[in-house]
């Protein structure tokens, strides 16, 4: 069977398309644009002593205090004043990440003079793997349950003594702060705020383990079962949910995004920071610390100076800071008045153009008022006023205009409508925007819209766009495969227009990418500025581009949520163009496909393991059926080509998948686990129909490649030519026992020892640990197999060049004799005759002698006539009595030496077919273990966060507790004991194809189940392992035919009896 065919050569191109695909998952991304922030003076962190109790039975854990320079004196005193915050960090976080929240709330109160401010407190978790390793959740909840009620103790001799904590996590931070809800003996009220950044709160990352997916779904269900009953536990508290957006490639922003939240938002969207962060970042990005900082000094109630017991008010506070801000950085300087007087000795000026510009370089002496007036005109249908520099927070209105001024007519008052303002980002100037409806405001019985610019020596613009609905374009996205061609949307824009809407209907799918491309050209000025703003009306993901003299990159298009599949009605998405109006467009869209690759790696890329090993148990099956038919193994790389076809098992498994997403059998299985995989892809549409081929053609060429590189190591580890052969000689030629025989003798007890200790390692550490040490000593194994059988290719390899050295020196030592064995053969007849002659060559003998003894008599009897006629016969007759002889002799001669050479022929074929024969079982033996080790590195990676977990908190403890591992580590640990032992695989047993079938079963099961519960691959492939270890053990064994039964060579007995070697147990002679 061909290794390689059309299918791996298919693979293979996919597996590259897949590698670009990482790369650019890892690299491509916006640069970091946040600021650092920086502290005044030196940070330091006071620890907090907890009750003896509580750090006995949490002493890898701690609680501490941010302090710095002279204020950290009344932190050692335990002297606390302020508004109580708590960090939770998260996974492998250090206590330490609170420095940057810490110092500018410390920073603000002082420079703001405000009577209160924020004492930061912060746990140290250890830096313990929360993330991967769900079994310490419990115990860092409940140690940060421990520390709130230590916290508010703090502050009872207090006036003004706190009642709430606010809490802030980050990352499963969030998590843990949420999982307090669930602790029976903890109070809710104690916490009115939680602030999660970058928290995963719909699943885990990875679902690596039971422990981490049963943390998660308790903790899920009771928030969304509790959130809106407002009488409940969790009613009062403001949840705020903040995602890093494109740039955290360790948290998808989908998953940041919580339904319980009463603000999710990605840090894209938030006014004054749209900027991508990355996983850290998000602890000590400038622009986003000081809104988040803003935001909680903003709920604090001046009475009471602690946090507002007003959910509405502490929300409504969280909104406009992180959504919809409107005015300044301070909600209670951001009221916008219902009605403003307006002032008739101002400068009134009223513009019919439809696209204008008013630029006052030095500013206004006195208030300026822009009119718009409304007409009922098709093109008059929308307006998108742009005001640059202009600092008040109320600057748009709708009017009558019933007072004649003049030439004109001006209004006396006007309805406030700056609560609509938009704030957008730039390099140097304050930018914001107010986008109305002019039909729907006439119809108010309004005649003018009315901006306004209060007196400033600054330089101030207001740019107007009025449009017609044509500026909303509906887009066809171009092929994905059409990656170098440009599809043009807009050749050129209007001149002076500031606003286009591109609607992207069929725009869905989270494996979309493309670029749009803003090119200016015709700009009357150096310098120009547009932005770019991409709004998916299903998820809070807005994203904010800048494009200007400075920048001038395409726009990338990608989503971070996939439309769901019952949320139909929200629209497209849609691409808002605010341009520059000295400027002109042309705009046009470019499919990404390395960005669409990017895409698929960072949604899918955890689902090539289950595939991996689903393809690799299908591998194994094709040797199981090899094994029935051919009564050896096939090679791994060729029973994968031939046996591990997608469409040997995707059809099942899709037509298993949808049998099984019918609705009570999903609510069956769900009973017994947290989530169905199929179902969950198919409800948040991540699924279509090539996805299961695609993950399936990667994992087919990683696990090529992987076993290629095995294979490789292998080799290079098991191969030492000069090595095996200066021991076969030395073991041969000096006949001595070397110290590396006693060795290799006491290798055939270590198989079932190490098991043994591997076992052991797992009762004394954890499974995961016997899991690393069992690969390594199964590798070594793999080596060792490997040098045993070059070493049986050595020996074949030596026998036959002696033979055919042997043959050629005897072939001429015959050709020199061949005259004088001519001469002498009558006078050596007797010498011929050994003790090794057969009874029958005797007897011919002597009949030759007696034929002898006649013709002496027939002599005699003719001298004594003296007949002269009687002495000729004689010599005729004695003449041809002795050519009748030489024919014999030479005929039983010949006879001799074919039986010889037929025999020694005969021998060394049986030599020859027991060696070849040894080492085709010494290959099965190799292939079939070589699968068994690829299947249980994958085991392997799905547990090594335990191992981890383990080694970190080794100091503490030398058992992992509680351990997910410890199961498949002693199972597997013993079957691979077992099968060490018996040199698996026995190629003379019964039901290799009842195994095969039950191993194309665990695999359909691992594609339903496993694809996305990682936790399920462990026990799948244990049950795998135990399935082949019981059949090497029970199963019968099939009559050995007359032919497969091997010889005893009897030049073996001599070498092995002449050397006093030990017999291998292949080789050992059987008693008579």
């Amino acid at each position: 069977m061909a290794a390689i065919n059309a299918f791996v050569v298919a693979c293979g191109l996919v597996f590259l398309f897949f590698i670009a695909g990482l790369h650019n998952y890892i690299t491509n991304f916006e640069e970091n644009g946040c600021e650092m922030t920086y502290m005044f003076e030196y940070p330091q962190y006071v620890k907090i002593a907890l009750p003896p109790d509580i750090s006995s039975q949490f002493s890898r854990y701690g609680l501490y205090a941010y302090g710095e320079g002279k204020l950290t004196d009344d932190l050692r005193k335990m002297k606390f004043t302020g508004i109580p915050v708590l960090f939770i960090p998260g996974n492998s976080g250090s206590y330490k990440q609170a420095r940057s929240l810490a110092s500018v709330s410390l920073r603000k109160a002082i420079n703001s003079h405000l009577p209160y401010h924020f004492d930061y407190f912060t746990v140290d978790l250890n830096d313990e793997y929360s993330g991967l390793f769900g079994g310490i959740l419990e115990d860092q909840t409940d140690f940060v349950h421990h520390c709130i009620l230590r916290i508010l103790e703090l502050y009872r001799p207090s006036p003004f003594s706190p009642v709430s904590v606010v809490l802030i996590g980050h990352s499963m931070g969030g998590m843990v702060a949420k999982g307090l809800f669930l602790n029976p003996q903890f109070n809710p009220r104690l916490v009115e705020v939680i602030i999660t950044l970058a928290t995963p709160h719909k699943a885990p990352v990875l679902l690596l383990d039971r422990h981490l997916v049963d943390y998660h779904s308790k903790v899920d269900s009771f928030w969304r079962a509790q959130k809106n009953n407002t009488s409940g536990n969790i009613g009062h508290v403001t949840l705020v949910s903040i995602g890093g957006g494109q740039r955290d490639i360790l948290v998808k922003s989908v998953l940041t995004q919580a339904e319980e939240a009463d603000i999710s938002v990605l840090s894209t969207q938030i006014p004054g920071v749209w900027l991508s962060t990355d996983h850290l970042s998000t602890l000590w990005c400038k622009e986003l610390i000081l809104v988040i900082v803003r935001a909680l000094f903003d709920i604090v109630d001046v009475r009471s100076k602690q946090i507002s017991h007003s959910q509405w008010e502490r929300k409504h506070a969280f909104e406009y800071h992180l959504l919809k801000r409107t005015a300044g950085k301070r909600l209670a300087l951001a009221f916008h008045g219902r009605e403003t007087v307006f002032n008739p000795d101002g400068m009134w000026n009223e513009y019919l153009r439809r696209q204008f510009s008013v630029v006052e370089p030095y500013g206004v002496p006195s208030v300026m008022y822009v009119m718009i007036r409304l007409v009922d005109d098709p093109k008059h249908e929308w307006l998108l006023a742009e005001a640059i520099n202009v600092e008040a927070n109320d600057w748009v209105f709708a009017c009558t205009a019933n007072e004649i001024r003049g030439p004109s007519r001006i209004c006396n008052y006007g309805v406030n409508l700056s609560n609509q303002t938009r704030f957008m980002p730039s390099t140097t100037l304050k930018r914001k925007i107010v986008y109305l409806h002019l039909r729907e405001i006439k119809k108010l019985g309004f005649s003018h819209v009315i901006l306004r610019v209060l007196p400033t020596r600054e330089m101030v613009q207001i740019n107007v766009d009025i449009h017609s609905s044509a500026r909303k374009v509906n887009i066809p996205l171009p092929l994905m495969l059409r990656v170098m061609k440009h599809q043009p949307i807009i050749e050129s824009t209007d001149d002076g227009a500031l606003h286009y809407s591109l609607a992207f209907p069929s725009f869905e799918h989270i494996w979309q990418a493309y670029y749009l491309h803003i090119s200016p050209y015709s700009c009357r000025l150096a310098t120009h500025h547009a932005i770019g703003i991409m709004h998916v009306p299903w998820s809070q993901e807005d994203l904010y581009v800048k494009i200007n003299d400075l920048v001038e990159k395409p726009m990338q298009l990608r989503l971070q949520t996939a439309r769901p599949l019952n949320n139909k009605g929200d629209g497209p998405v849609v691409v808002n163009l605010i341009l520059d109006p000295t400027c002109r467009y042309s705009i046009s869209i470019q499919s990404a496909l390395l960005d669409s690759l990017g895409q698929i790696v960072r949604f899918y890329g955890p689902m090539i393991l289950p595939y991996v090993a689903a393809v690799l148990l299908l591998t194994l099956r094709s040797q199981m059926l090899s094994l029935a038919e051919t009564r050896s193994c096939t090679m791994f790389h060729s029973a994968l080509a031939s046996g591990a076809k997608p469409y040997y098992i995707l059809p099942i498994v899709k037509m298993a998948s949808r049998v099984l997403s019918v609705g009570f059998l999903v609510k069956l299985m769900q009973s017994g686990i947290k989530q169905f995989d199929p179902v969950t892809l198919v409800e948040n549409n991540l699924d279509f129909i090539l996805l299961p081929f695609v993950l399936y053609m990667v994992a087919f060429a990683t696990a090529y490649i992987i076993g290629l590189a095995c294979w490789l190591a292998v080799i290079f580890n098991g191969t030492a030519a000069n090595k095996i052969a200066l021991r076969f000689l030395a073991r041969t030629i000096t006949g001595t026992i070397m110290w590396s025989e006693w060795m290799l003798a006491g290798l055939a007890k270590l198989p079932i020892t190490a098991a043994g200790f591997l076992i052991a390692l797992s009762y004394s550490t954890c499974g995961a640990l016997s899991l690393c040490v069992g690969g390594a000593f199964y590798f070594l194994k793999l080596c060792k197999m490997y040098e045993e059988y070059l070493e049986e290719l050595f020996k074949f390899s030596i026998y036959l060049l002696s033979r055919f050295k042997k043959g050629g020196k005897s072939k001429k030592k015959e050709k020199e004799e061949e005259p004088e064995n001519k001469e002498n053969e009558l006078n050596r007849i007797p010498e011929t005759v050994n003790a090794n002659d057969s009874e029958d060559e005797k007897d011919k003998i002597d009949s030759v002698d007696e034929n002898e003894e006649k013709n002496e008599e027939r002599k005699e009897e003719k001298n004594s006539n003296g007949s002269k006629k009687a002495e000729e016969q004689e010599r005729e007759s004695s003449s041809k009595t002795e050519e009748e002889n030489r024919e014999v002799i030479k005929k039983e001669a010949s006879e001799n030496k074919d039986d010889k050479d037929t025999k020694e022929n005969k021998n060394a074929e049986e030599k020859s077919g027991q060696t070849n024969s040894s080492a085709s079982y010494s290959l099965s033996e190799l292939h079939f273990n070589f699968t068994l080790l690829l299947l249980w590195v994958t085991v392997t990676v799905v547990n090594i966060p335990a191992v981890l977990v383990w080694a970190h908190n080794y100091g503490y403890s030398t058992k992992l507790q509680p351990d997910p591992s410890f199961e498949t580590g002693v199972v597997l640990c013993f079957c691979v004991g077992v099968l060490w032992q018996k040199k698996a695989p026995n190629p003379h047993l019964k039901h290799y194809p009842v195994v095969g079938h039950m191993l194309y079963l665990l695999a359909v099961l691992i594609l339903i189940f496993s694809t996305l519960s990682l936790h399920h691959l462990s026990p799948l492939l244990m049950v795998a392992f135990v399935i082949v270890t019981v059949h090497q053990m029970i199963a019968e064994s099939l009559p050995i035919e007359e032919s497969e039964i091997p010889s005893i060579d009897t030049e073996i007995l001599d070498e092995k009896a002449g050397t006093n070697l030990p017999f291998p147990s292949s080789e050992k002679p059987k008693q008579a």
